[in-house]
């Protein structure tokens, strides 16, 4: 379905949602750029961050998998449409949403 995560089509570089466009940056580190985290979503200035590598359990730098990548996206747009859709930037939300959207895409025909 895609070739890789910098498939421009699965995660632009910005959107328009709720007539705000939102920049989705990638940054080099989940560890040094995000506090720990893969992605984040912030409304207030219209961004989410993606992060391409992590620390694992033993100590290295390591690349995101494509899959987790994906993932990662599809939880932080959950988190913007939640937030226009009832204000709900609740985990649970982002979650069911990311995990739903990523099933429907691998196993549509």
């Amino acid at each position: 379905m895609w070739k890789d995560s910098k498939d421009s089509i699965m995660i632009p570089s910005k959107f328009t949602v709720g007539g705000c466009t939102y920049n989705v940056e990638i940054v080099n580190s989940s560890d040094n750029d995000l506090d720990g985290a893969l992605g984040d979503f912030v409304n207030i200035i219209h961004r989410i961050r993606l992060a391409k590598t992590y620390i694992n359990d033993k100590g290295t730098i390591s690349d995101i998998p494509d899959n987790e990548f994906i993932k990662t996206y599809l939880h932080e747009l959950g988190h913007c449409f939640g937030y226009y859709f009832n204000g709900d930037s609740s985990e649970e939300l982002a979650c069911a949403f990311s995990n739903f959207f990523y099933e429907y895409l691998l196993t549509k025909k």
